[in-house]
């Protein structure tokens, strides 16, 4: 399948990119993995969604999380966003940080992805260009679409607004969308696509 590896609409210098925020989804309800996966902690006792947050500390103005749930005391001043009405999953908590702050962009985090690097994050955000609404990476190995480690301008919410008005729950049907660019992720920046789902999942990025 192929992808919008490049924007099909015409730069104009008067285009400024808005300020990118972070948004750490951790709403889900971990029911393969049997317990919270953005509590679950590394080797060095780091949780998941402390290391994560950091990575998008260091690429974004703010960090936010959208969810509820528990959360390290560390992480205690960062703000949070509650799940939209209608809206169930990802999907609501991505339209709740559009719906917040209108004037920002939106990097999205999904806490299940422990090896996400800021460098990987540096490459989506260098995807940005004028015309384009948002960038929803392909990855090389299983040739899906990752909406949930992605980049949305703030006009993208029209997209996903109209999405959930149709009476789809699934942000990874945004893909299709002309607005959205969707690059090949370079093989040395995959590992930072890695969901974990299982505790199987766990011991294999362990083991590499």
């Amino acid at each position: 399948m192929s992808s919008n590896t490049t924007a099909p609409f015409q730069e104009h210098s008067a285009w400024r990119p808005s300020p990118v925020w972070g948004c750490l989804l951790i709403g889900g309800k971990s029911r393969r993995m049997g317990r919270p996966k953005h509590l679950i902690e590394d080797a060095a006792g780091v949780t998941w969604i402390e290391r994560i947050a950091a990575c998008l500390a260091e690429v974004c103005d703010q960090v936010v999380l959208s969810g509820n749930g528990e959360v390290p005391d560390s992480l205690a001043h960062l703000g949070r966003l509650g799940d939209i009405h209608g809206a169930q999953g990802p999907l609501a908590g991505i339209l709740a940080a559009l719906r917040w702050k209108e004037e920002v962009s939106w990097l999205v985090a999904a806490c299940d992805m422990p090896c996400i690097h800021p460098d990987a994050l540096r490459w989506l955000l260098n995807m940005r260009r004028a015309g384009v609404w948002g960038t929803v990476p392909l990855h090389p190995l299983t040739q899906k679409y990752e909406p949930l480690l992605a980049h949305y301008e703030a006009d993208s919410r029209t997209l996903f607004e109209r999405l959930l008005d149709s009476g789809s729950l699934r942000p990874g049907q945004i893909y299709r969308e002309e607005r959205i660019v969707t690059p090949e992720v370079p093989w040395r920046f995959t590992p930072a696509w890695r969901n974990c789902n299982t505790p199987e999942d766990i011991l294999e990025i362990t083991n590499h």
